[in-house]
């Protein structure tokens, strides 16, 4: 239960609420096209910041998906592709037994995350925990991403909440250094017995 200060719990989604990684998306479509290296789509979906754009509504995965076609030439069909793009998550079971016992709590739960809608539907299917957290903004909904201070100020307008009485996740330092700058008790999740500590501390 919450006590002092702390009423609100405010979680990012990747590597946080589930664990993910690229390189599965990468591997699933080299495996399936027998010209491409993974690594050469790896590099250019980096350069080319494809992950921020469709995070932020800049473009679409199916827009991304012709891009990718049209420059490696590929002759996956799109619903195999965007499958792939989406089966990159896994569970985070520490962090889903934590949600489970706060999902009742005093605390308020909230998302804030760089997400897209195949990623996010994906995620509440397959991952029915993560629903637990009804109060979210997501990047691609408000057209913004962190480390960004818009997509964070979009969290504290629509629900009225004050960042000194939250304590906001991320597994990125940039992100975190941008909630801190904000006011938020702000946690770097880089292990879950890490952050079990540091969340009793802010707590109490």
């Amino acid at each position: 239960m919450a006590s002092g200060k702390i009423k609100n719990i405010i979680f990012d989604l990747g590597n946080t609420l589930v664990f993910f990684d690229y390189c599965y998306f990468y591997d699933g479509v080299a495996r399936l096209e027998k010209n491409l290296n993974a690594y050469h789509l790896k590099k250019y979906f980096e350069k080319n910041r494809l992950d921020i754009k469709i995070g932020s509504n800049k473009l679409n995965i199916k827009q991304v998906f012709k891009k990718i076609k049209k420059k490696f030439k590929l002759r996956i069909g799109y619903k195999d592709f965007h499958f792939l793009y989406c089966d990159i998550f896994w569970e985070n079971t520490p962090m889903k037994n934590f949600l489970e016992d706060n999902a009742d709590s005093k605390y308020n739960l909230y998302m804030l995350s760089n997400v897209d809608s195949s990623h996010i539907n994906f995620i509440d299917h397959n991952f029915p925990y993560v629903k637990l957290i009804k109060k979210r903004i997501l990047s691609y909904k408000v057209k913004s991403v962190k480390p960004g201070a818009k997509i964070f100020k979009h969290l504290i307008d629509k629900y009225k909440i004050s960042p000194k009485e939250s304590i906001y996740i991320d597994d990125l330092k940039a992100n975190i250094i941008a909630g801190r700058k904000l006011n938020f008790n702000s946690i770097h999740y880089t292990s879950h017995k890490r952050f079990l500590k540091e969340f009793r501390k802010h707590s109490a």
